[in-house]
């Protein structure tokens, strides 16, 4: 697959992903306000309750959407209708030069890294990892409640608002759709990783990697790593993305295991 269709099936997904999380629950959804809106081919996530890019950002610019100044005027018009402020994800160095001075013209300054995204096409399996008493099972749709409660652990965030949105997301994707493969890590019985991976037909998401503080260091995580991609290739996907933030302990394990780090993940927003 080319950097152009990459790109564009990456973000495709992740922005699927970001919805699936977001909406659907009965109680969350309407109580932070969360609203993931297609507009003019973006989506544009917001929330009325939580002020962080997390739940307020535009996906697809110049990737799965065009990067035109209707595209840009769109979003801002639905920003300002539902009383949020826009902020632009940019996968660089994937966006065109043009498109990104479009959004500086419009003004549109990059504030940050969200995420480094690390891609794996090799044509070579992935390797099996074995470690001592480690254990790797898929999650049934009786597991999700569990799955979901471990993961939340994992990334210490189980007592935060945003914390709990995912937690519920979780629970509904592994239960309702199959694509979603999740898969739990224990050692010597005792639950101690989780990790999602995603299928699409020509590209697969890892997500959801994560591993509570006592099994750490002990090489739990680049098991489960290699675990997802293998129920991936075994379904014919070549082609894997992850994304994590910059040159963290997980970053470093995808790239044990055949991940390279080809773009990041900006958020230009206006200042001043």
């Amino acid at each position: 697959m080319t950097a152009g269709p990459l790109v564009a099936a990456m973000a495709l997904l992740g922005a699927e992903q970001m919805r699936a999380a977001m909406i659907g629950d009965p109680v969350l959804t309407p109580g932070l306000g969360l609203r993931a809106a297609r507009i003019a081919g973006l989506y544009c996530f917001s929330s009325t309750e939580i002020a962080e890019g997390v739940f307020n950002h535009v996906s697809g610019y110049g990737s799965f959407a065009p990067a035109s100044q209707r595209t840009i005027d769109a979003a801002l018009r639905h920003y300002d209708r539902v009383g949020s402020v826009a902020r632009f994800e940019v996968i660089v160095p994937a966006l065109a030069s043009a498109d990104r001075r479009l959004l500086e013209r419009n003004g549109f300054h990059d504030v940050a890294t969200a995420f480094q995204v690390h891609v794996r096409t090799s044509a070579r399996p992935p390797r099996a990892r074995t470690v001592a008493e480690l254990t790797i099972r898929r999650a049934s749709a009786r597991d999700a409640e569990t799955y979901a409660r471990l993961a939340s652990r994992g990334f210490g965030d189980h007592r935060t608002r945003i914390g709990l949105v995912f937690e519920h997301g979780w629970i509904r994707q592994i239960r309702r759709d199959a694509r979603v493969a999740a898969f739990i890590g224990s050692v010597g019985g005792a639950p101690a990783a989780t990790g999602v991976t995603i299928l699409r037909p020509a590209i697969a998401g890892l997500y959801s990697g994560s591993v509570l503080p006592a099994f750490r260091g002990r090489g739990v995580q680049n098991a489960v790593i290699a675990a997802r991609v293998a129920h991936g290739w075994a379904r014919g996907v070549r082609s894997f993305y992850s994304w994590t933030n910059p040159d963290s302990a997980s970053a470093e394990n995808l790239r044990d295991e055949g991940f390279r780090t080809r773009f990041e993940l900006h958020l230009f927003r206006r200042t001043g």
